[in-house]
């Protein structure tokens, strides 16, 4: 089986397109997994949503796709979130609110715990320190526990001093066994490792393997469509640079 790991889409079909297709032309994809935040920040969280669903796909939530369909407060959300979570709310059918409103916060496919923020605190908690990610660990029983919401990639081993990060790199196969790692493949729709491209990751059950990717996609239609639903500014100019 190979699976597409994508996280962070945020509502850029044109990122969400060049990593499909990108994964595509490696070779067969049997499946998507979806680790949250598919709406939110930017122009098209109903496509997006229609895109994923076309595929067999497995998916969680986050903490956008829950704000922009009323389920989470958008108090604790920075103003420019808060804005592009408004809007999102309008432009989704009752259909695509639904699915959002169907999605788990945390699953286990394969040895892999899947949790957005993390398996301890799935919408809020971010997996950016070795404090944090030490203190993971015991909160997820498979080998491996895949994460987003930072949108930075990462592989994390635990260590006898707690945690280790490394660096995800690109393209180079990582053997998975039966080492225990937290993974990020970074973000789709809004990268924020200084990278630009849209970031993913394919498994491989068969060679027992994962692989970080990057593809290439059109930043200046999805900053247009951006600017042209009114959206926070900051939101669009920040996917120039991977920021």
């Amino acid at each position: 089986m190979k699976v597409i790991i994508v996280s962070d889409v945020h509502s850029n079909l044109e990122a969400f397109e060049s990593v499909l297709g990108d994964a595509e032309s490696r070779g067969r994809v049997d499946k998507v997994w979806s680790l949250g935040d598919l709406v939110g920040y930017g122009p098209d969280p109903g496509p997006c949503v229609d895109l994923l669903r076309r595929y067999d796909h497995v998916a969680i939530a986050g903490n956008h796709d829950l704000a922009c369909i009323g389920k989470l407060s958008i108090e604790a959300f920075n103003p420019h979130a808060a804005a592009a979570n408004l809007w999102t709310g309008t432009q989704l059918t009752k259909e695509q609110t639904a699915y959002l409103g169907t999605l788990p916060l945390k699953l286990e496919m394969d040895q892999f715990t899947l949790a957005h923020g993390s398996p301890r605190d799935p919408i809020w908690e971010y997996v950016v320190s070795e404090a944090a990610a030490s203190s993971t660990f015991i909160h997820f029983d498979t080998y491996r526990c895949l994460v987003g919401h930072s949108h930075i990639p990462f592989i994390c081993r635990p260590s006898e001093e707690g945690a280790v990060y490394t660096g995800f790199a690109l393209d180079a196969p990582v053997t998975l066994g039966t080492d225990r790692m937290i993974i990020n493949p970074g973000g789709v729709g809004q990268p924020r490792d200084g990278d630009p491209r849209a970031s993913y990751a394919i498994y491989d059950s068969e060679e027992g393997t994962i692989v970080h990717h990057r593809a290439e996609y059109d930043i200046p239609k999805t900053q247009e469509k951006m600017d042209s639903h009114a959206l926070p500014e900051f939101l669009s100019k920040r996917l120039t640079y991977g920021r």
